[in-house]
């Protein structure tokens, strides 16, 4: 099952960020620290569709936003972004 819930949560992710890795938990979240780092500083439009599209609760973006180190930002949004993808997979895979 662990290995389903990773696949499932790479295969979430992969559809609003071209993900390039994925051997680990840790190197995902370093290329979405990266590209959200370039939409940060480029395209914060497309940033926010993302992240209503994945789904991520409003008032823990809004709190990241808020309360971080602009250097934070990217990583934390990251981990938000990574948990309910796979919060969404293990769902997936509970009811399927």
């Amino acid at each position: 099952m662990n290995q389903d819930l990773f696949k499932s949560t790479l295969e979430i992710i992969q559809k609003d960020f071209e993900l390039t890795v994925g051997v680990s938990e840790s190197q995902i979240k370093e290329f979405l620290t990266a590209a959200l780092v370039q939409l940060l500083l480029h395209d914060l439009e497309k940033l926010w569709n993302i992240l209503y599209r994945i789904d991520v609760d409003e008032l823990k973006v809004k709190a990241v936003f808020n309360a971080s180190d602009p250097k934070e930002i990217a990583p934390k949004l990251a981990e938000l972004i990574y948990k309910r993808a796979e919060q969404k997979a293990l769902t997936r895979l509970k009811y399927r």
